[in-house]
C-alpha cells in the first residue's frame, strides 16, 4: 500500500513540475510561460524553466490572440471586450460554480486506518480460550467507491457545498483471530454506506485547492463467523449506524481529474448476533462471561484513518427558471 501512495504522489508532483501556461501572440510567437499577474492592459509572465530570479516580461493584452493555462483551460482574447472587461478564462472550479451548474465526480479511494480494540470482543475472546495470550488481529487498508456532487456558494466563488456517496469494502478476515489448535476462531469483515456532506474553502487564488470539512453518517453491516469448540456460528447480517468527521484538501489538476486527501475519526459499534437452530427467532447472542457477565458483545470498528483518491468529473447544467 506504501508503495502504491508514493507512485500515485509521485505522479501527482510530477504533473506540478511539468505545468506551464502558454501565450500565443497575434504575431506567430508561441511563449511558454509562468503567469505572474494580469489585468485590462498586459499580461506580466516569466519564462517556464527560468531559474530562479527570473526577469518578468509582459505583454499587452490586444497583443494576445489566446493564453492555454496548465489546467486545460483556454482563454480567448478574441471576443470583443464586453462592458469593459476583456474575456476572463474561468477555473474548473468557477465553471462548476455557475448558476444552475453541477459538478459531479466519480471516484476510488484507497484508506488506511487503526481500530480502537477497547470493545469487549477481546474480554470475551479471552474468557472463552482461558487465557490473555489470544490477539485479535487488524487489516488497516480498504477501498472506497466514491460519487460525489458539489456546487459553489457566494459571489466570489471560495465556497463550496456538496454531498457524497461512498461505498467501502473492509477486506476479508479484516479482525481475525484463532487459538493455537484451531478450534477457536473469529473472522469478521464490514461493508460501509456513508452518506456525506461537506464544505470546503479555496485556498489559492486559482481556485483549485481546496479546504474540507466532512461529517457523515455511516451504515454499516457486518459479516463473518465466530468457531468456538469447534462450532461455527454464521454473523451475516449484523447491523449498524454510526458517524465519521474529517478534514482534508482537494486539489482540482485539471477540469476532469481531481484528487482528495482526508484524515478522519470513525464512530461505529456493531453488537454481535448469530444464526441459531434452537432460538425461536433464528438468531442469538453471545455474552462476554454468562453469567457473571451479561453484556452481549460487540465489535467496534472506530479509529483514526487517512485517504487518498482521484475522481472524475463532468459538468450537468440545470435549468434555472431564469435568463442566463
Amino acid at each position: 500500500m506504501k508503495s502504491r501512495l508514493f507512485i500515485l504522489l509521485l505522479l501527482l508532483f510530477s504533473g506540478i513540475a511539468s505545468a506551464q501556461d502558454t501565450i500565443f501572440v497575434k504575431n506567430g510567437e508561441v511563449i511558454p510561460a509562468t503567469i505572474v499577474s494580469k489585468d485590462n492592459m498586459e499580461i506580466k509572465y516569466k519564462k517556464f524553466g527560468q531559474p530562479e530570479p527570473a526577469g518578468i516580461y509582459s505583454v499587452f493584452v490586444s497583443d494576445i490572440k489566446s493564453i492555454h493555462y496548465n489546467d486545460g483551460i483556454i482563454a480567448d482574447y478574441t471576443v470583443p471586450v464586453e462592458n469593459g472587461i476583456i474575456n476572463k478564462p474561468q477555473t474548473p472550479l468557477e465553471m462548476a460554480g455557475k448558476m444552475g451548474v453541477w459538478k459531479i465526480s466519480f471516484g476510488i479511494s484507497g484508506s488506511y486506518s487503526n481500530r480502537n480494540g477497547s470493545d469487549n470482543l477481546l474480554l470475551f475472546w479471552q474468557n472463552w480460550n482461558g487465557t490473555n495470550t489470544p490477539e485479535i488481529k487488524w487489516k488497516p487498508v480498504y477501498y472506497s467507491l466514491d460519487l460525489k456532487t458539489s456546487f459553489v456558494i457566494g459571489q466570489a466563488g471560495r465556497n463550496i457545498i456538496g454531498d457524497e456517496l461512498q461505498l467501502i469494502f473492509i477486506p476479508k478476515d479484516a479482525i481475525y483471530s484463532t487459538n493455537d489448535d484451531g478450534s477457536n476462531e473469529i473472522s469478521l469483515r464490514s461493508f460501509y454506506y456513508n452518506i456525506i456532506l461537506f464544505y470546503g474553502h479555496t485556498l489559492n487564488h486559482k481556485k483549485n485547492l481546496i479546504a474540507i470539512f466532512e461529517p457523515g453518517f455511516d451504515i454499516a453491516f457486518m459479516s463473518g463467523y465466530l468457531k468456538l469448540a469447534n462450532e461455527k456460528y454464521d454473523n451475516s447480517a449484523d447491523f449498524g449506524a454510526g458517524l465519521h468527521l474529517a478534514i482534508g484538501a482537494d486539489w482540482i489538476i485539471s477540469r476532469r481529474v481531481q484528487a482528495s486527501f482526508r484524515v478522519g475519526q470513525r464512530f461505529m459499534k456493531i453488537e454481535e448476533s448469530h444464526k441459531s437452530s434452537t432460538s425461536s427467532t433464528g438468531w442469538s447472542t453471545f455474552y462476554v462471561n454468562y453469567p457473571s457477565n451479561k453484556d452481549l458483545v460487540s465489535v467496534k470498528w472506530n479509529g483514526p484513518y487517512a485517504s487518498l483518491g482521484l475522481s472524475w468529473s463532468f459538468y450537468a447544467k440545470l435549468k434555472t427558471g431564469r435568463p442566463e
